[in-house]
Parts: C-alpha cells; sequence; structure tokens
C-alpha cells in the first residue's frame, strides 16, 4: 500500500515540474519524494529506467509504465558544479602561501 502511495505522489511530483507554469511542488508529500527533490528536476543528472513486459497479460502495466516515462522526459534538469566559495578561496589561499614558503627557500 505505501509503495503505490509513495509512487502515486511521486507521479504528482513529476507533473508538477514539468509543468513551467505551477509555482508549488509537492517534495514533500512522502519520504520517496523527499528524499528524490535534488534528482528530480534539482541540480542532477538523472536517469530513469522503466522496465517493461512484452507479455500481453502486463499490458495494462507496460502502458502505464511507457506514460510516466514520457512525463519523465519533460522535466528539465541543469547541473551545475557544486562549488563552494569559501573553502575554493581557502584553498587557493593556502596554495599560495605554500608556493610563497617554496620561493623564498
Amino acid at each position: 500500500m505505501y509503495i503505490n502511495q509513495s509512487l502515486t505522489f511521486l507521479e504528482q511530483v513529476i507533473i508538477a515540474v514539468a509543468d513551467r507554469k505551477r509555482e508549488h511542488v509537492p517534495f514533500r508529500q512522502s519520504k520517496l519524494t523527499h528524499v528524490l527533490k535534488n534528482s528530480i528536476g534539482g541540480n542532477c543528472n538523472t536517469v530513469m529506467i522503466a522496465n517493461i513486459w512484452g507479455e500481453s497479460a502486463q499490458l495494462e502495466e507496460t502502458i502505464s509504465t511507457l506514460r510516466f516515462g514520457t512525463r519523465m522526459m519533460c522535466v528539465a534538469n541543469e547541473p551545475l558544479q557544486n562549488v563552494h566559495k569559501q573553502w575554493y578561496q581557502r584553498r587557493v589561499r593556502g596554495t599560495e602561501i605554500c608556493l610563497r614558503i617554496s620561493i623564498n627557500k
């Protein structure tokens, strides 16, 4: 029951993220969507793998999975490199000090 509820909330989040006009995305509805917040429409490269079954008895599930994959294709991510400016500045200063010490020797 809980996995189906989480997947329903995940679908709602994906629909909200794909709709550019929507201001609120309900990430906090389930633990699954809250954990995947940065992966869905966030600052990450995300890959979705859709497992489908070619048997006619599973046709309804296969079509549902393909529709979900199509909605996922509408989600645009803009991954950026995470660089903390203060850490980078400290790192550069530390290297600069080491260079000065080795030049003065």
